[in-house]
């Protein structure tokens, strides 16, 4: 690959990792609700999902799956369960990090991992993410790719995701900021939830219709 196609990967997973959606409320749900390593081990778990995602399609196997009616399916369900449970969970959290009014958080391996394998998770079942990447990613992979650019690819869809969304979590609870949203943490973690929901209402309804 040269210099120009690098660029492109570049500037398409920046502006795929900063798009509005479920996976940025996600990261701000989880980093208000349960505090600053949660919120990151998010975003790190997530940026893995990504990663997979970019190589699987440089692979070619992503395409594979994606003609699977009965993978997509279960993409699609899982996908809005999980958003669907998160956001439930976001709207009803009464000791949240933002209520305690404290900077102390858990940091348990167990904690974090849990974080971690929400963002996975979510970046996995999301079919709109395997939909990104079958449909633009993959015009910038060559047929003549080793592997070795093939997990260099991978890698960079990684960390670019990983850096917008730990920054992400790393902003919103500044010293700062956070004191100011302290404030409104009953309007925050309802907006945060019900966006969560609405993403999950979505993703089975185009489930449903796409059954029928």
């Amino acid at each position: 690959m040269d210099s120009a196609t690098w660029f492109q990967l570049v500037i398409l997973c920046f502006l795929g990792a900063v798009s509005p959606g479920p996976s940025l409320a996600l990261v701000i749900g989880n980093t208000l609700t349960r505090g600053r390593g949660y919120g990151v081990a998010t975003g790190l778990g997530h940026a893995v999902g990504i990663g997979w995602w970019a190589f699987l399609t440089a692979l070619g196997i992503a395409e594979l799956m994606m003609n699977q009616a009965g993978m997509l399916l279960a993409m699609q369900s899982f996908g809005a369960f999980l958003l669907g449970y998160i956001g439930f969970r976001t709207m009803s959290a009464r000791d949240s990090f933002l209520a305690k009014g404290t900077n102390k958080q858990p940091t348990n391996s167990r904690f974090l991992f849990k974080a971690a394998g929400e963002g996975f998770l979510i970046s996995l079942f999301n079919p709109k993410i395997a939909l990104f990447f079958l449909a633009i990613f993959s015009h910038l992979v060559h047929s003549d790719a080793n592997l070795a650019e093939t997990g260099l690819m991978g890698i960079a869809a990684a960390a670019i995701d990983a850096c917008w969304y730990v920054t992400v979590a790393l902003t919103l609870t500044g010293s700062n900021l956070i004191n100011i949203l302290r404030y409104r943490e009953p309007v925050i973690r309802k907006i945060s939830g019900s966006i969560l929901m609405l993403f999950a209402i979505y993703l089975l309804g185009v489930t449903i219709f796409g059954l029928l």
